[in-house]
């Protein structure tokens, strides 16, 4: 992954419609950490997990498309599928719709930090995609830090 340089950012995602392809547990996942900065979610999926249809977030259960992605800020695709995720990045590049392919960081045009927040102040955490685990251990410890003053 020599050729990505990801910069960090902070992107207000409040109301902004944001796509997620695929229905299982990491949808659900990253649904719940998007819910937290008061975006506009969607999921697209052939399936979708009973937590997400409990969740009460708008979801349709067709196969991908890319008439789905109009109008989106960005999508994130968790599908966990090769040849759908390779149709989404092509896609989402020509539509000018910002990717991320959930575990192929060498595919995505943004990844998404380890994020502690309080109050107005967040801390992000980011390995430019390539080790998650440790920008999550690093981000709590920076948590329990700040915890402790």
């Amino acid at each position: 992954m020599a050729n990505k340089n990801f910069l960090p950012i902070a992107i207000d995602i409040a109301n902004q419609k944001i796509l997620i392809v695929g229905g299982g547990q990491s949808a659900f996942n990253k649904l719940q950490i998007l819910h937290r900065h008061n975006a506009k979610v969607e999921i697209l999926a052939t399936e979708v997990c009973d937590e997400i249809k409990n969740s009460g977030v708008k979801y349709i259960e067709k196969p991908y498309d890319k008439k789905y992605i109009k109008d989106y800020l960005m999508l994130y695709s968790c599908t966990n599928n090769d040849e759908v995720d390779r149709q989404i990045e092509e896609d989402c590049r020509a539509a000018k719709v910002l990717v991320n392919i959930h575990d192929k960081p060498e595919r995505c045009q943004f990844v998404s930090p380890a994020i502690y927040r309080t109050g107005n102040i967040s801390v992000a955490v980011s390995s430019n995609g390539e080790n998650v685990y440790e920008s999550i251990r690093i981000r709590n410890l920076i948590q329990d830090k700040l915890q402790l003053n």
